[in-house]
C-alpha cells in the first residue's frame, strides 16, 4: 500500500466514523423527543417492550449507555 492509499484509506475510516456518530447523536436526541411527548403509561410499556427483546439498561432507553458511548467518541474524535 502506498503513502497515497494508507491516507485515503485512513480518511474513510475517519468520515464513516464520524457519520456514525452523527447517526448516533441524531438518535439519541429523536429518543429524547419521543420521549417528551410520550404518557407515563406509553413511557412503561416502551421499557417493558425493551426487556422482553434482551435490549433494556439503565432507563427505559438506555440513555445513559448511549450518552457514554457519545461522549467517549467525541473526546477520541477531537
Amino acid at each position: 500500500m502506498t503513502p497515497v492509499q494508507a491516507a485515503a484509506r485512513q480518511a474513510a475510516q475517519y468520515n464513516i466514523r464520524q457519520d456514525l456518530l452523527r447517526e448516533v447523536g441524531l438518535a439519541h436526541e429523536i429518543i429524547r423527543i419521543a420521549l417528551s411527548i410520550m404518557t407515563p403509561e406509553q413511557r412503561a410499556e416502551w421499557g417493558k417492550r425493551n426487556a422482553l427483546a434482551g435490549i433494556d439498561g439503565e432507563g427505559i432507553t438506555r440513555h445513559h449507555e448511549r450518552a457514554a458511548v457519545i461522549a467517549l467518541a467525541v473526546g477520541s474524535a477531537a
